[in-house]
This record gives structure tokens, sequence and C-alpha cells, in this order.
């Protein structure tokens, strides 16, 4: 049910046809996932042959009907996310700019409002290997959401934090791409979840316009010269799409950029706004609804310390997360993070694998004791599911320890 008012605000946009909007707003959501390009190659790889591709993802898949995606062991391997299609184009955005801008291969990328972890993840598939991210959260259940997806997407060069958007500011000038996926209405998750319908009102919609303002502020601050600035939200109305956008230009001096993707994408221009900005719509689109607007902050790049910013992040931030966990000593004894042999930069050959059917993997996902075969090697084992790693056993004989972070574990079988 779509909340009294808000049907007016969408006939109030020049353009929209508003039947068709409401017609698509009342119906099933689309099902789509992202693949993890350093763990597969295509939707099969994951689950899920046949699955159709995301325009404008080349790691995006669509799929006919929602499986139960929690049993599918790939999932907790991080071979795969779970994600809106709309929300998709972040990984088209930065493989674009480096494309047309020429990029160095080397940098410093920022999430400034990471969580669960969709827009980073995306970002990292379009990311050169050896380019640092850095993704914070302010609220801590959802950074400890972000923490573990992080984790099993296993992107080693990793920072997540969990701080004030101010951080960052003080931080000075230091990234060359900082992405700000802003809290706000949520018009665009109304037809897939009751309380973004329930908690919508215009009121809302100038609160988050206006802390939308105060973090962009921030992320222009911490957006080094020459730098580009992805501001996207999941909503429809103008007030936090274009009038944020065409405010962030103004107020600093951002040159918008159009990104000048595909006509039969299908993606819609911004409303009532010169400005080259993109509009995901229901009834256009097949996914929910997105805004997205890309720009330049003016000045030459000068050179920069990556190494600085993060040192002075590491103090003043609170780190959840600094690079993937690999061994700690116990005396003498080194025991091996079993979040570690989810790291596409996991060492193969260190350490003995047994494979596990999928019926066994669910079971060590559930944190539960698991039998190897008789002939497997004794001591820290690294499990795996369809050739695709799941973390780490000690192997006793008669039974392997299981050592995958209980926090995780799955339930809902």
């Amino acid at each position: 049910m779509l909340p009294e008012g808000f049907l007016d605000e969408i006939n109030a946009l020049p353009g929209i046809d508003t039947a068709a909007f409401a017609a698509a707003m009342s119906g099933t959501p689309e099902v789509s996932f992202k693949i993890n390009r350093r763990k597969c190659a295509d939707a099969a790889d994951a689950g899920y042959p046949g699955a159709e591709r995301v325009r404008w993802c080349p790691s995006g898949f669509y799929l006919a009907k929602r499986p139960q995606f929690t049993l599918n062991p790939l999932l907790h391997a991080g071979v795969f996310y779970v994600q809106e299609a709309s929300s998709m184009i972040h990984e088209a955005i930065v493989a674009e700019l480096f494309r047309k801008y020429n990029l160095p291969q080397k940098g410093i990328a920022l999430d400034l409002c990471a969580a669960p972890g969709g827009k980073t993840t995306s970002m990292i598939n379009a990311l050169p290997d050896g380019y640092t991210v850095v993704a914070n959260e302010v609220m801590p259940q959802r950074a400890k959401i972000l923490r573990e997806n992080l984790l099993k997407w296993g992107y080693p060069d990793i920072l997540a934090t969990c701080s004030q958007t101010s951080v960052y500011a003080e931080a000075g000038e230091a990234f060359d791409i900082v992405a700000v996926d802003a809290p706000c209405s949520g018009e665009g998750m109304m037809r897939k979840d009751e309380t973004a319908a329930a908690q919508w009102s215009p009121r809302l919609v100038a609160q988050c316009a206006a802390l939308q303002r105060e973090i962009l502020d921030n992320a222009v601050a911490a957006l080094r010269p020459g730098g580009f600035l992805i501001y996207s939200t999941c909503t429809f109305n103008r007030t936090e799409n274009e009038e944020n956008a065409e405010w962030l230009a103004g107020r600093h001096g951002l040159e918008p950029i159009d990104m000048e993707f595909p006509a039969e994408w299908g993606i819609a221009t911004g409303i009532g706004c010169d400005m080259p900005v993109m509009r995901f719509m229901p009834h256009v689109t097949r996914g929910e609804g997105l805004f997205a607007a890309v720009l330049r902050k003016p000045g030459e790049p000068h050179p920069q310390s990556d190494r600085k910013a993060l040192a002075f992040l590491r103090k003043k931030a609170r780190v959840i997360l600094d690079g993937i966990p690999t061994v700690s000593l116990k005396g003498k004894i080194e025991i091996p993070a079993s979040e570690w042999a989810l790291s596409t930069a996991f060492p193969s050959g260190r350490y003995p694998v047994a494979e596990l059917d999928e019926a066994t993997a669910l079971s060590y996902l559930r944190h539960e004791a698991i039998r190897l075969d008789a002939d497997a090697p004794r001591g820290f084992t690294v499990v795996t599911c369809k050739g695709h790693r799941l973390g780490f056993v000690k192997n006793i004989g008669n039974r392997a320890n299981n050592l995958y972070p209980a926090e995780w574990r799955i339930r809902n079988l």
C-alpha cells in the first residue's frame, strides 16, 4: 500500500506516467544478484545457470523467481551478492571513469555511507587490484553487517570504519573516488519494504535532504582535486535528488559528468534539471528506484599520500576491519582466521583442502561439527563447496572442529 500523498508528489513531477508508475509500484519486485568477479565468471558459477544479465552491469543477473539464497553455500563464500539491480550502476560508473579519464591503477576510494555493502562491493568489482577501498557506516548494527559482507567478498585492500562522516572531512583531500549513497526517504524501496512506505512523509523528505547536504559537504572535503563524487539515493523526489545535485555543484563548484551510457539501457534523465543525472524508474527499468549523479572536483590532482590518510583514519576513526585477518599465534602455534579462507589473496597450497557436499557445507555454515573423509590430513584444513572456500576446520580424525565465525551461522533451516 503506497502512503497517502505519495502519488500526488509523483504526479507533480513533469513527464512521469503516473498510472504506469503506480502499476509498477504495485507489482512484484525484481530478483537480482551480482557475482564477485574475482571469484567466478558467470551466473552458472554461482549456481544459477540461465540467469538473465542486467544491461548496465556485466556482473549482474536477474532470476525469474526468488530462490532461498541462504541455502546456497556460495552466497556465504562471497561468490555472489544479492542486490537490487538499479544499485549495480555503481560498478558501471567506476569502470567508465577509469576508461574515460585514464585513472591511475593505484589510489584510494571511499564509500561514505556503505552498509550493507552493495555499493562498496560493486565499486570493488570495477577497481583494479591493489586499489585501497575504505567503507564507512555510522550506525553500529549496520556496520556489523557491512563488516561481514566485506569479509565474505574477500577483497584484501579494505578498511572499514564506524564513524561520523565529519572524520573524513578532517582526513583532508585524500580520496580519488567518493561514493555517497545517502540515507534517504526510501521511496524506491516501497514495493518490497512495507516499513519504507509506512514511515514516508513530506517531513521525512525534508529531514533527509538536510542530512544529505551535511554528508555531501564532508564528502567534498575528503575528495582530492580532480577526484570524482558519486551521489545516489533510492528515492524519487526532486528535493533529495536533482535539487541536492544542483546545490552540490553550485556550492562547491563541482563539474557534472555525463556518463553517456547507452540509450538502450533505459536510464531516464533528470526532472527539471539540466545536469546529466540518472534516474532508474520501476515502470521503465527493471529494478527499484535509484537516482545517481557523478561530479568532479575542480583543480589539478596533486601528489597525495594514501598512507598518511589511512594512518589518520586508523587513529581518529573507529576501525572495525583493517584488511582480511590472516593468522594469530597461540604460543608457537599458528592459528588461521577462518575469514582468511574467503580472501581473494589467500595463498593456495598453504593448507590442505577438503571438498564438502552441499548438505555437509550447510552443516558447516550452521557452525556444527562435521566429519571429513578418513584419509583427510589432520590439523587445520580449508573446507570448500563446488571449489569455493568457505572457511577452516581443525580436523582431529573422529570429527572436525568448526572454525566458522559463530556470529555468522545460518539459522533459518
